[in-house]
């Protein structure tokens, strides 16, 4: 029989299921499952360990176990021991009689440092029982579980590596000795025993240090008030964005009123400066990098993602997420994986990627070990649960965005005059979103800004605010005359309804003449002053008025916003209160 090993349970059912072509049927072992099956080389048994099955610790000596300053240094050269980890018993006992009854073994545990240990650990399990397995003994290493990646492992099966075991052996080791030394020395010396002992690490004592000094800094901070001015204005094509005043920080209340006090409308554009930057492609995604996404992007702890990425490796849809490698090994079907994923309508925008060669980035580093993580197979991301679905589409955006165009923008410093004030805005207008079509995430609304112009300017300098004030009435009467045509021609506008404005693109200034000129050049009505009406109010409540308003048509004695005696919907800009 061929005893197959494998660190985790779904790792196991899915390289008996690749293996035994869906034959392989489930048994329990102690509790453990075990994938059996029988074809025309034998019968074959997978068992997954859970993770490490056995754990190093120190002898049972009670030099080891007492702490005293003076037994600390006979912990650097204890003899360490190793002993079934808590809740791993059965593991040990299903894999040694699986081992008992086997003639071939194969170790087929992650493809890492800690895989490589967690593989000689069960060896090791399995040699106790039957030494003669030792022979005999191969490692299928592999990147995804996918059936071409685990037929090519187990076709082209290897050694296992004890160097690399050995490694993480030693590192275990050092955790062991390093945590159990200092934090004895630190707890002792502090005087804090029993449950409030202080805990030192190797890796969490730096990072308890850097924390600690960032909180010295906070503390040491001196607060002294300041005082900032925003301004948001709206865009001719409806959009808006904030500015900020040219002063950064008003230390003074009352200038800080001042500059409030005199910020009026309209706001001018006096300047305009930009620069076109070219955004390459990212390169493919490593551990590291994908964690910094996870974080960044998707608002997920590093562990959460990890968590997240290994269970989509161990479903067979990512491949595997440690690695260090951020370039694609020619031996990935590069072309295959982007047609299947552009077939996903979320992914579909990425189709043009196929009219060209294949060109992706690549990073500046290359592990043969493994590939960057790319998704291994195509599916629609509401078929996975929650940040699982997220953390997909995260991967494999990122996968589709390495063989993307650049992003070209211009980033744009406009000078904006409100008043007797002057406003700047910092942003970037896209002129061609490249592979931020297919990255999303790469794009951010607080960072760009619609095109700004300096024409208002130049129309303020050579005639006057008057004119710069009609220009800005009749566009924008243009544009909500526009809305109406769009409106009547798909059919919104029924025979004898009336028609309402809101907002300040439409009743300020003498932009309601010029809409009722153009209300009345289309015919819509006999007599159009009463089915015009021009509501004075934030956009929201003032439609919410307006609705109710209209829904009273005719003459009442006393119609909301009309005029005693008057027509209930009028022509005319009206002002409505609380």
């Amino acid at each position: 029989m061929r005893l197959i090993i494998t660190e985790k349970n779904n790792s196991a059912q899915k390289i008996a299921e690749i293996l035994s072509g869906g034959a392989a049927t489930e048994t329990k072992s102690f509790t453990i499952p075990v994938f059996k099956w029988s074809d025309s080389e034998g019968e074959t048994s997978v068992v997954g360990t859970g993770g490490h099955g056995v754990e190093r610790a120190f002898p049972e000596e009670k030099e080891y176990k007492q702490w005293k300053l003076d037994l600390i240094h006979g912990l650097v050269d204890a003899p360490l021991i190793t002993r079934p980890t808590d809740g791993k018993k059965n593991v040990i006992r299903a894999v040694q009689k699986e081992a008992k009854a086997a003639d071939s073994l194969v170790i087929a545990t992650d493809f890492d440092r800690e895989g490589e240990l967690i593989g000689l650990e069960s060896l090791e399990v399995a040699l106790e029982v039957n030494p003669d397995l030792e022979p005999t003994v191969k490692r299928a290493r592999y990147s995804a579980l996918t059936k071409e990646e685990i037929e090519g492992a187990f076709s082209n099966l290897d050694t296992l590596s004890y160097p690399l075991a050995h490694a993480a052996g030693a590192r275990q080791d050092i955790d062991l000795i390093w945590g159990a030394a200092f934090t004895r020395a630190v707890s002792l010396m502090a005087k804090a025993y029993g449950a409030n002992f202080l805990s030192v690490g190797r890796v969490q004592s730096p990072t308890l240090g850097l924390i600690v000094e960032r909180e010295l800094e906070r503390r040491a901070h001196v607060f002294v008030p300041y005082w900032e001015l925003f301004a948001k204005f709206e865009h001719p094509s409806g959009s808006s964005f904030e500015t900020h005043h040219a002063t950064d920080k008003f230390w003074d209340r009352a200038e800080a009123d001042a500059a409030l006090a005199a910020t009026a409308d309209p706001g001018v554009v006096k300047s305009v400066t930009s620069r076109k930057n070219t955004s390459k492609p990212p390169t493919p995604y490593n551990t590291n990098s994908f964690q910094v996404d996870a974080s960044s992007r998707l608002g997920i702890t590093p562990k959460q993602a990890m968590n997240y990425a290994q269970d989509l490796y161990d479903d067979g849809f990512i491949s595997y997420p440690r690695t260090d490698n951020t370039i694609y090994p020619d031996s990935l079907p590069l072309k295959k994986t982007i047609e299947s994923l552009v077939k996903i309508k979320d992914f579909a925008a990425a189709a043009p990627l196929l009219d060209a060669p294949l060109k992706p980035t690549q990073g500046k580093k290359f592990d043969a070990a493994h590939p960057p993580i790319y998704p291994t197979h195509a599916l629609y991301p509401s078929a996975l649960d929650g940040p699982k679905a997220r953390v997909y589409e995260l991967i494999v955006r990122r996968f589709l965005a390495t063989f993307s165009q650049p992003m070209i923008t211009e980033s744009t410093r406009a000078d904006i005059e409100a008043g007797g004030e002057t406003y700047f805005v910092r942003g970037k207008v896209v002129l061609d979103p490249g592979y931020a079509g297919i990255y999303t995430y790469a794009r951010s609304s607080d960072e760009e800004i619609p095109a700004l112009e300096e024409i208002g300017h130049e129309i303020y300098e050579n005639y006057g605010l008057g004119m710069l004030n009609e220009v800005i009435d009749r566009v924008c009467a243009r544009m909500a005359l526009r809305l109406v045509d769009v409106a009547i021609g798909r059919g919104l506008v029924p025979p004898n309804s009336s028609i309402g404005f809101t907002g300040r693109a439409a009743i300020s200034g003498r932009k309601p003449e010029y809409i009722l000129e153009g209300i009345i050049e289309r015919q819509l009505y006999e007599n159009p002053i009463d089915h015009v009406v021009f509501v004075d109010d934030g956009l929201a409540r003032g439609a919410a008025l307006m609705a109710r308003c209209m829904n009273s048509l005719g003459k009442p004695k006393e119609p909301l916003g009309g005029v005693r005696g008057g027509p209930c919907i009028m022509a005319r800009r009206i002002k409505i209160g609380k």
